[in-house]
């Protein structure tokens, strides 16, 4: 599998580039995406883990790299992860297992040790 960090890290240089090359469509994409994240009536880590069951169920690779990673910095615990790992098979079956098993697993055990308390 390739290198989980490396994958975030290539993700967020790529937003980089496009917010420099494409600036008005990032900043109203972020702004909005900024605007859908803030604690409100759900607090940051339960958006967090709703997104990683979104990004489960549709399969999007970086996606999940970057809810785990943002869920673990909201505080969340790899249990937390994990039970909404597993409300994304009930609606997505085999191919959110199967992302789950992989990908999933291997980004939590890359970024819960930069979060353990």
């Amino acid at each position: 599998m390739e290198d989980i960090r490396n994958r975030l890290q290539a993700f967020k240089s790529g937003v980089e580039t496009l917010g420099k090359e494409m600036p008005d469509t990032i900043k109203s994409l972020f702004g909005f995406i900024e605007t859908a994240q803030k604690k409100s009536v759900l607090s940051v880590r339960e958006k967090e883990l709703i997104a990683l069951g979104i990004s489960l169920y549709h399969r999007c690779e970086d996606c999940i790299i970057v809810h785990v990673f943002n869920a673990f910095q909201a505080g969340c615990t790899r249990q937390e992860i994990l039970e909404a790992a597993g409300m994304s098979m009930v609606f997505g079956g085999g191919p959110s297992l199967a992302s789950s098993a992989t990908l999933l697993i291997e980004a939590l055990d890359t970024f819960e040790k930069d979060f353990k308390k």
